[in-house]
Formats: C-alpha cells, sequence, structure tokens
C-alpha cells in the first residue's frame, strides 16, 4: 500500500512537471539562431583549413603503415608474397584443423601479414606528405557542422554576389565648384567636350541645339540670379540670359561617353588647380536657390566646398553659381577619389561598398545641398571624386567598381550611411560618440589595432570603416571585402541593389 502511494506521487509529480515544460514553450516562442554575414565570412575562410587537418591524418596513417611494415619484416615484395601465401594457409587451418592441420606451420606468416594487411590500405596516403605538419592539428575545430553550414550559406551568397550587373544605378548629382557671383562676372567658366553637345535652361528650352567639338560655351552671371551662356562667336552662340540653371548635355543622347571639360578656374589665392577637369555624363551650372542665404559677391563669402581652401565657413556661406556633374551612381564611382594606389584587391572592393553606400544614402535621404541643386560635394567634406581624368589614371577603381556593381550595404531596410575615416587611435568610434547622432546604430566603436595610429591625423572623425586598418586585414590577414564590411559596420547586410 505505501509503495502504490509512492508510485502515485511520483506520477503526479512527472506531470506536473511535463505541464511546466508544456506552457513554457507556449510563453517562450522559438527563435532561429542566425550566424552573422561576419561568423560566415569567417566560416567561409576557416572550414576549407579542415581538409589541411584531415589529410594530415591521412599522412598519419601512412606512417602507421610504414611502422607495420618494418615490424612485420615484410620489407620487399618477395617477402609479402611468401607471407601472404602462409597467411592463406593459415586461414584455412583456422576453419579445418583437423583437414589442414599441416598448415599450422604458417602461423607466424599468418601473424606478419595479418598486422601489414591491416595497414596496407593506407600507402597510398604517401601523396599526402607535404601535410605532414603539427600546426594543422589545430585545424580540427573547423570540421563542425556549424563552420560547414556557415561555409555553404557564404558560398551561396557569395555566387550571388559576384554575379553582378551592369546597370549603371540611380542618377547622382555631385557639386564639383563654386564661384561667387562676383568672381563669375570676371571670369566665366568655360565648358568643351569631346563631341557634339547641347545646351538647355533645363526645362526643356533649348539655347543651342548643337555646339561642335572644338567649340566652347562661357558662363557668365548677369545679375538678379539670372546666367549668360555665350561664345565669342554670336554665329555660334549669341549671348542668352538663360535663368537660374544652365545644362550641358549630348546631341546624340548617349550621355555615358560624353566626356565635359569643365576648365576648372583658380578659386582662391595660391590655389594651383587640382588638374581634373574633365567629367563623364552631364553638366548642369546653377546659381544657388537658397532663399536662406544673401544674393551677393562679398569676397568673404565662404566657397563652401573645397578642402584646400583656407576657411570652411558655413556661416558666411552665400548663394553661390555651382558647377554641378549628372551622371549614373557607378560611373560616378570611376572617378571616386579616396584611393590613390591598387594591388590589393578585397580592399578595394571594401573601400568601394563603403563609397556606393556612402552615395546612397545621399542620393536617397539627405537634403542639405537640395537648394544648391545637388546631392553630395566633390570634396572630403562628403567623399573626393575627380572624375574622368582619375578613372584614366587609377583603372583599378573602374575595375573595383564594376567587380561589385550595384552592391551596397543595408541594416533592415535601410541604406548605411558607409562612413569612413584614414586611421584610428586603435578603436573607431560610434556616431553617437563622434557626432550625437543615435540613428545610425550599424556605427558602433570596434577595436582597430591594425589601424591605429600615434597621432590620428586632426579633422580624422574615426566613425567606420578604418582605411589604414582594412588594409592590414586584407593584405596580411586574408580577410574577404564581406568580411571587412561586416566587422566594421555592425548588423548590416550586403545586398546587390541592383
Amino acid at each position: 500500500m505505501i509503495k502504490l502511494i509512492q508510485y502515485k506521487k511520483m506520477i503526479s509529480k512527472t506531470k506536473i512537471i511535463t505541464l511546466i515544460i508544456f506552457f513554457s514553450f507556449l510563453i517562450t516562442p522559438l527563435t532561429e539562431v542566425r550566424a552573422s554575414l561576419s561568423d560566415d565570412a569567417n566560416a567561409y575562410e576557416k572550414y576549407p583549413l579542415y581538409s589541411k587537418y584531415e589529410k594530415k591524418q591521412k599522412y598519419d596513417k601512412y606512417k602507421k603503415f610504414l611502422k607495420a611494415k618494418e615490424q612485420s619484416g615484410l620489407d620487399t615484395e618477395a617477402k609479402r608474397v611468401q607471407a601472404k601465401d602462409g597467411y592463406a594457409k593459415y586461414k584455412l587451418y583456422l576453419k579445418d584443423k583437423a583437414k589442414n592441420r599441416a598448415y599450422a606451420v604458417y602461423l607466424s606468416q599468418y601473424n606478419a601479414y595479418k598486422k601489414y594487411k591491416k595497414y596496407s590500405d593506407y600507402k597510398k596516403y604517401k601523396k599526402y606528405k607535404k601535410y605532414n605538419k603539427k600546426e594543422y592539428d589545430k585545424y580540427k575545430k573547423y570540421g563542425s557542422q556549424s563552420y560547414k553550414d556557415g561555409y555553404n550559406r557564404y558560398k551561396v551568397f557569395m555566387a550571388d554576389i559576384d554575379n553582378v550587373t551592369t546597370n549603371r544605378g540611380p542618377e547622382i548629382k555631385v557639386g564639383l565648384w563654386s564661384s561667387n557671383t562676383t568672381d563669375l562676372a570676371a571670369n566665366p567658366f568655360k565648358i568643351t567636350a569631346n563631341k557634339a553637345f547641347r545646351v538647355t535652361n533645363c526645362a526643356g528650352t533649348v539655347v543651342a541645339p548643337s555646339i561642335a567639338i572644338g567649340q566652347n560655351v562661357r558662363v557668365s552671371y548677369a545679375g538678379d540670379g539670372i546666367l549668360n551662356a555665350y561664345n565669342s562667336d554670336p554665329l555660334i552662340l549669341a549671348n542668352a540670359n538663360v535663368g537660374d540653371k544652365i545644362c550641358f548635355d549630348a546631341v546624340d543622347g548617349n550621355n555615358l561617353d560624353m566626356i565635359f571639360d569643365v576648365n576648372r578656374p583658380l578659386l582662391y589665392d595660391g590655389d594651383s588647380g587640382s588638374g581634373y577637369d574633365q567629367y563623364r555624363g552631364k553638366i548642369k551650372i546653377q546659381h544657388s536657390l537658397d532663399p536662406n542665404l544673401p544674393n551677393d559677391g562679398n569676397a568673404n563669402c565662404s566657397l563652401y566646398q573645397d578642402a584646400t581652401f583656407p576657411a570652411w565657413d558655413p556661416e558666411n556661406a552665400c548663394r553661390r553659381v555651382w558647377v554641378i556633374n549628372e551622371l549614373p551612381l557607378e560611373l560616378y564611382l570611376w572617378g571616386y577619389g579616396e584611393m590613390s594606389t591598387g594591388g590589393i584587391e578585397h580592399l578595394a572592393k571594401t573601400m568601394m561598398v563603403a563609397a556606393r553606400s556612402y552615395a546612397r544614402w545621399w542620393v536617397e535621404y539627405a537634403t542639405k545641398w537640395d537648394m544648391a541643386g545637388f546631392d553630395l560635394i566633390a570634396s572630403p567634406v562628403n567623399q573626393i571624386y575627380n572624375g574622368y581624368d582619375y578613372e584614366l589614371t587609377h583603372s583599378f577603381i573602374p575595375d573595383a567598381a564594376q567587380k561589385t556593381n550595384g552592391i551596397i550595404m543595408k541594416y533592415g531596410s535601410d541604406i548605411v550611411l558607409g562612413a569612413y575615416c584614414s586611421n584610428t587611435d586603435g578603436r573607431t568610434k560610434s556616431a553617437l560618440e563622434a557626432w550625437g547622432l543615435s540613428n545610425h546604430p550599424y556605427l558602433q566603436s570596434v577595436a582597430d589595432p591594425y589601424g591605429a595610429i600615434s597621432n590620428p591625423s586632426a579633422g580624422n572623425h574615426m566613425v567606420g570603416l578604418s582605411a589604414n586598418g582594412a588594409r592590414v586585414l586584407a593584405s596580411d590577414h586574408s580577410w574577404q571585402w564581406t568580411r571587412i564590411l561586416s566587422y566594421y559596420y555592425s548588423g548590416i547586410n550586403i545586398v546587390k541593389e541592383y
């Protein structure tokens, strides 16, 4: 009776535990634990190392074969043939001792060949001698299922990413430089091109239907926000007060191979010129529409666009006249000026995807330069853009752009502001720490030992990708470009947008 009561209590207790477990599943939903892209990139690099461990293990088996051959004494083909025959006869003895008792004398040959035979299959592993390295033993851990799964996921991801398109992407408008109205009246802009182009008021009205190769159009300031277009030969283009905008594009409609020479003027005392005057696509010259800025030619007005100008002074900015390059985003990246040397493929791809994401963010979300007529500026204030001249002398940049065509970073559904810096003091800064911004959760502080220098350059915000750190990770540690990006930008996805 006592045992029956104890049994009932045990059954009741088991039911209670079962119910608790059942309800815990109802209260706590099952969630899939998914490795990050950075984890998968790491697995993609490490899982293949497991094959070196496997081959070392096979060579270890070959060494067992050599030892067995030595211990068995069967070091010649003749001895092995003789022992094999004795082995077969002794097996017959074991099968029927009475009938085959004469074969009992082959016991020693049986034992020798049995030992040799156990490892004889391993002689084929002699070819793995080069893997006879002790350090390969540590690669055993990379053979786990998690590494294999991460490797396979990343392989599929890379197959899709590497299958790039030739879509040129959305149009981007780049502010090249500006002039105050007084200087422009004295030193007009001069526009030439590699093929015939037309001049319009940017709203459908044609000012000049075709300007031939070798001819130019000059743009000056007429006053009251009006721009004037002309040529010294009135038969080519007579004086025309066009409006606050003047547009230049290809007569044949193909602006992809349209190269304008905008003849950048000297912008301040001591300016030696950038040497970058040629740009793909279309050109627009626009008087700033910002009603909050004064419309005058005061010499104290800041240039508000050029890093080489001594003072960056937005408080004293005026409504200036801007030279703007309009072209597809991918062709803009061909003239990307933040890389001066090539030779490290994964660094070039890293920088290119960061630059593309940065530019896409400004096209998609930013309004800072709207009144001036463009999306972002061609100086370090945004990111350096040197146009067609740079494209010609830095062929690795168009190459990196084409190999990553259309690839950007996203955080959820939002385009990532791909901020980057030259170097750090040993760690990057978060957007909150550096800029007081909490709306860029992917710009977090991460360790950057390879990007550290003793005295980070002035004005270096140290947010996002560290170019110096990325260079070392790519060149000295064989990191893939996707892994580098996933390290410096927290929680991002790398996607092919077009």
